[in-house]
């Protein structure tokens, strides 16, 4: 027995020296660091399961008990320790990169401030300086620039009335000008009119001289002194004023021209027979049969009247032929002499010239250009060709056999 216990006792004293020395190694471990007793914890534990059954039954029976529950919870505290001094230096590693970066933000809020107070200061130190050196000159300058406004403002009055002046006098120039103008104006436009008077005179001249070079040519039939004469029983009465005193006495000094006027030559104003009235009629026995093809009436301008106007000139006019006393009229055409032209306007007469000759001529006026008393006709021309007097007489001895 005693021999079989001895290993027990051996293996008991290697335990208790085992944990005798793990307990006089345990503050070395701890002072070792957590690397160590992390890594031989697992172990620890291992050994003290293995130790565990063979502790001692007999002698120590009470304090076994007690004994390794208290190395228990040593042992699990230890391990507990162990197993919590990595999170603790991680929390205390944290901890100190948290202390570190707030340090850093706190300096980094103080280096702020104090570049602030810096700049702060350096503008404060920048402006007294400029306010220093530059006061003074923006002080003369403003002297300056109240002393010109004052000249400025004590000069403006007389500036004013110079220039009030000076617009005067150039309206009045304007004035004067504009005036110029328009008499320029005037000028020209009626150089113009007189000129377009001028071409118009000169064209009518032309024109009538052509009619003259054209009618001339013939026969005026219609004249004095070639035999024509006035029937006085079929032409109008000549106008008498015997309601206008005025007249009355001018008249009698110088009475009213005859009709037969018109069968003379004559352009002077009033050289004209009035007949009574805006209408009347005037016959004419031609000196010969003539087979008729135009009928020239005259009149005067309206600028080379007494009066100024032309209203008593013939505006409507028929032309009739007769042979006879009694016997039919013959309408041979109808012509409007129109005052606006030529003084002498010759009217071709329809189917001109006439198959028929006439002896006689009558020109019967409708109207005239708004003169109510009287009419006047200055000069009536008669063109067409004279008929062959055997055939006038055979003519003649047809009528006489059917009467």
């Amino acid at each position: 027995m005693a021999r079989r216990k001895a290993p027990q006792r051996r293996r008991q004293g290697a335990s208790k020296g085992s944990l005798g020395n793990e307990a006089n190694q345990q503050p070395a471990e701890e002072a070792a660091g957590p690397s160590r007793c992390q890594t031989s914890s697992n172990l620890c534990i291992e050994m003290e399961v293995l130790t565990l059954p063979s502790m001692p039954a007999a002698g120590s029976a009470i304090q076994g008990p007690a004994k390794w529950r208290d190395k228990a919870t040593e042992i699990a505290r230890t391990a507990f320790s162990l197993a919590c001094q990595p999170a603790g230096a991680l929390v205390s590693l944290w901890r100190h990169v948290l202390s570190t970066r707030v340090f850093a933000v706190q300096k980094m809020a103080l280096q702020k401030r104090f570049l602030k107070v810096v700049v702060l200061l350096l503008a404060v130190a920048l402006a007294g300086v400029y306010c220093r050196t530059s006061l003074p000159l923006w002080t003369m300058r403003a002297k300056g620039l109240i002393e010109e406004l004052t000249c400025e403002s004590a000069a403006e009055p007389k500036v004013q009335r110079d220039l009030h002046a000076l617009l005067a006098e150039q309206n009045q120039k304007m004035q004067l000008l504009l005036e110029e103008v328009a008499q320029l104006r005037a000028e020209i436009s009626s150089a113009k009119k007189r000129s377009q008077e001028g071409q118009e005179v000169n064209q009518a001249a032309s024109e009538s001289s052509r009619a003259l070079e054209v009618y001339v040519a013939m026969s005026d039939w219609a004249l004095k002194s070639s035999g024509a004469t006035i029937d006085m029983q079929r032409t109008s009465e000549t106008y008498n004023c015997k309601e206008n005193w005025g007249c009355r006495v001018l008249w009698f000094f110088r009475p009213a021209n005859p009709p037969d006027t018109i069968l003379q030559p004559g352009l002077s104003p009033g050289d004209c027979w009035p007949l009574q009235g805006p209408q009347g009629q005037v016959v004419i026995r031609l000196p010969a049969r003539v087979r008729l093809a135009a009928v020239t009436m005259q009149h005067i301008y309206k600028d080379v009247s007494p009066s100024g106007t032309v209203t008593s000139a013939p505006r409507d006019v028929a032309v009739f032929g007769l042979d006879a006393d009694g016997e039919e009229e013959t309408l041979l055409g109808t012509f409007t002499y129109n005052v606006a032209k030529e003084a002498i306007q010759t009217f071709p007469l329809k189917d001109a010239p006439l198959p028929r000759a006439f002896s006689y001529i009558k020109l019967l006026v409708k109207s005239n250009w708004g003169n109510p008393a009287y009419t006047c006709i200055y000069r009536v021309r008669v063109h067409g060709e004279m008929a062959n007097e055997k055939a006038s007489a055979a003519t003649r001895d047809e009528k006489e056999g059917q009467t």
